[in-house]
């Protein structure tokens, strides 16, 4: 009973990030003239600007106002619920279904050594059965043999855990390779791994525990990108750091998560196999057209911070733009294409999901496009620049000062166990990534109405 009227009261705190975005929208135009007249020492004479200007620049402030304040602090607030109410509930079970590990790998050499000792171990510190299954894709490389050479050393080491290849003699897609080691697994729970990627020790008893928990279908956990000196890796953990622990987390509060990772995936295999024999897979996000399915069946689909993993991701701005636009035009193919019904599914919690990200990530991005685009009109025709410069000015400090405690709340929900506090460092850089992503969603959008859904092979 106390646990229920706690919950309560935590769900009153929705109200606090609009309130505080509604004040904020408010009493910061005088605050600015404030510091503007006392700082500065700027005087100014009160001119009437022109309707159109007026409105263009009332409509950007509060948009931005509202969505850093009041938005990003109802995802902050649904997160740190989703966590404290995690804190709460888990609890080991002695039950233990048998699992089995599917690496899908195409041309992967470099990694899949890693990411096969990385599973064993994971499997070897799970009290149930486990088995790895490598699928190799019809690779050119040497990933078959260094896969094989891996398998085997680690077999010797983890004799509790068994493991084997498949290959196919051609390269068929992710989704086949999925898809063929979904039919020769025995387990009970199948576990999706991308070759690329690396588990904990923990992650898969973690996972395991989580689900027990929760009477979920399906999980996903945290997904850092690998450490490294490049500037492109430092923007990504910034990235991943709000885009999961925030808002991944905040998706689970009501069991609907959109995405669970290729890095990180644990399925009941009885309802992947379903999906995978039963429907075809035609987007180029396979990992977010199979949460959609599980979705339309009603099922509940978790996220828990505790279970880590980790992954390579571009390190090179072609790269890293080729990525983007195949995981934004794959979205874009999901929710207007493949699953359009979902905007108004019977599950209200994923059609609000949908919704915001389509009205706020793909919509705001038009409207950052836009602001960029008109922003030398908008001093131009400013009735007095300098005045315009200066609130402009303490206007980015306050967001950047917001985006700040973001990121910092970000940090202490998705690396509970040990501090990035360092990458803070970084954040004045992080506009540079958003600036890649609308862009690469305005390319998306557009090169998907004029019919282009994407291909692997365009990487």
């Amino acid at each position: 009973m106390r646990k229920q009227w706690l919950f309560r009261v935590y769900y009153i705190l929705f109200a606090v990030p609009i309130s505080l975005a509604f004040i904020s929208w408010i009493f910061f135009p005088s605050f600015a003239e404030f510091i503007v007249l006392n700082l500065f020492r700027y005087e100014f004479e009160s001119k009437q600007p022109g309707f159109l200007w007026a409105f263009v620049v009332n409509t950007l402030y509060t948009w931005y106002t509202f969505v850093f304040i009041g938005l990003s602090g109802i995802l902050i607030v649904a997160a740190w619920i989703c966590i404290k109410k995690y804190e709460k509930t888990i609890q080991q079970d002695r039950h233990y279904p048998s699992v089995s590990f599917i690496i899908p790998a195409y041309n992967e050499e470099n990694t899949i050594q890693q990411c096969i000792t990385s599973v064993f171990e994971s499997a070897s510190n799970y009290f149930g059965i486990a088995e790895i299954i490598v699928v190799d894709d019809g690779s050119t490389d040497y990933t078959y043999e260094i896969a094989w050479a891996a398998i085997e050393v680690n077999r010797r080491k983890y004799p509790n855990v068994r493991g084997k290849i498949v290959r196919h003699s051609a390269n068929l897609g992710k989704i086949e390779a999925i898809k063929t080691g979904v039919n020769k697994a025995l387990g009970e729970l199948i576990a999706i791994v991308d070759a690329d990627s690396t588990w904990t020790q923990k992650t898969l008893q973690t996972l395991i525990d989580y689900m027990n928990s929760g009477a979920k279908t399906a999980i996903t956990g945290y997904v850092h990108p690998k450490d490294g000196e490049n500037p492109y890796v430092t923007l990504q953990q910034l990235e991943y750091s709000q885009g999961l622990g925030i808002f991944r987390c905040a998706q689970s509060l009501s069991k609907s998560v959109l995405v669970i990772s290729g890095a990180i995936g644990l399925y009941h295999a009885e309802t992947l196999r379903e999906i995978l024999n039963q429907r075809k897979i035609r987007s180029i996000t396979e990992d977010l057209e199979i949460t959609l399915e599980l979705h339309k069946r009603g099922l509940n689909v978790g996220y828990t911070h505790a279970a880590q993993s980790s992954t390579y991701v571009p390190t090179s701005f072609n790269s890293l733009w080729k990525q983007r636009l195949r995981w934004f035009t794959g979205w874009i193919h999901n929710t207007l294409g493949i699953h359009r019904d979902m905007l108004f599914n019977r599950k209200v919690s994923v059609s609000l999901l949908l919704l915001y990200s389509l009205m706020f990530e793909y919509g705001g991005a038009l409207i950052d496009l836009v602001a960029f685009c008109v922003f030398p009109f908008i001093f131009w025709f400013a009735p007095d620049r300098i005045l315009f410069l200066l609130n402009l000015l303490l206007f980015a400090l306050y967001v950047f000062g917001v985006g700040f405690i973001i990121q910092a709340l970000a940090f202490r929900f998705s690396y509970k166990q040990y501090s990035k506090k360092y990458l803070l460092m970084y954040l004045p850089f992080y506009p540079l990534l958003r600036f890649v992503n609308v862009c690469a969603r305005v390319v998306s959008l557009v090169k998907y109405f004029l019919g282009d859904k994407g291909s692997w092979h365009s990487r």
